[in-house]
């Protein structure tokens, strides 16, 4: 029968779909590989002050950026007895971005009283030599238990509407509805993730923020679609696309629902909401759709 093939068809690539995350590495969850944390580098000041050198922290405190507008090259000096030979030497004109491992060493300590950990980059500008200053600073942690409540709440709702209604129209709309927010919610987070590395082409941190769940994009629409058509094919992809997002986005995206610094183009709460609609919703759709299968196909309206 032409519909049990189709069927066939859409379960091979439904778990195609929900098997490839296995391979993918976390870097894959953030555009660059950039992850929540909890505290963020801030550069003060340069001493003494070197005309046209601008240094800065970017990225939420990622990667610091220097900007050589002097008349010599700038050097990064290594911490004292250490053969690192990656930090930057920065001709005149040119800007260079690093990770310091003075940064780095400062924001794996444990949070401080006052919640500031000074740090220092020694620099050499052309004979001379300048300091640059800054610290490590731990935001207030956000409402945890607020976003994991919403990320619940963002799975019961699809999971308890699909289950009731499974077997009629109402089940079949919920599961594409909640489909068509996940979908939402999760390009929504890839296309912030992606505005935050400074040196690196869109597209391509396109890509690297959505990682194989690039697959549940076109997935989820087409079974969106079909579901409310009422093919027996669409529930299906519905669950993939469900489960795609939902395990594609836990091992570092869920972080950002309990760590202060979250690297994303339009504020970190946005990004707590649409990362909770995505994990509680992909798990509600998986919840929804399996229900809406076991009911088997029903007469569109």
């Amino acid at each position: 029968m032409p519909g049990v093939r189709i069927a066939q068809l859409l379960l091979l690539v439904a778990m195609t779909a929900l098997l490839l995350p296995a391979g993918a590495t976390p870097a894959l969850a953030h555009a660059g590989g950039l992850s929540s944390s909890t505290s963020e580098a801030r550069v003060l000041a340069i001493d003494p002050p070197v005309p046209g050198l601008d240094v800065r922290a970017v990225e939420f405190g990622a990667r610091l950026r220097i900007e050589n507008g002097t008349g010599d090259t700038v050097v990064v000096e290594p911490p004292d007895g250490s053969p690192l030979a990656a930090l930057p030497a920065v001709a005149p004109g040119a800007v260079a971005y690093w990770i310091d491992p003075r940064v780095t060493a400062a924001a794996a300590g444990d949070r401080p009283d006052g919640d500031r950990l000074a740090w220092s980059v020694p620099l050499r500008v052309g004979s001379g030599v300048a300091t640059v200053h800054g610290e490590q600073f731990w935001p207030p942690p956000p409402a945890t238990a607020l976003w994991v409540a919403l990320a619940i709440v963002a799975l019961a709702v699809p999971a308890v509407v699909g289950v009731l209604g499974a077997g009629r129209r109402l089940g079949r709309v919920a599961l594409a509805a909640a489909t068509g927010v996940v979908i939402g919610s999760h390009l929504l987070h890839v296309f912030g993730s992606a505005g935050v590395p400074e040196d690196q082409p869109y597209a391509l941190m396109l890509l690297s923020a959505a990682g194989y769940a690039l697959l549940g994009w076109p997935l989820g629409a087409v079974g969106a679609w079909l579901t409310v058509r009422g093919h027996v094919g669409g529930p299906l992809l519905c669950v993939a696309a469900g489960g795609l997002f939902a395990v594609v986005i836990t091992p570092i995206d869920a972080f950002t629902l309990g760590e202060a610094v979250v690297p994303f183009s339009w504020g970190a709460d946005f990004d707590r909401l649409l990362v909770a609609l995505t994990l509680g919703g992909g798990l509600g759709v998986v919840v929804a759709g399996m229900a809406v299968l076991r009911r088997g196909p029903v007469p569109a309206a």
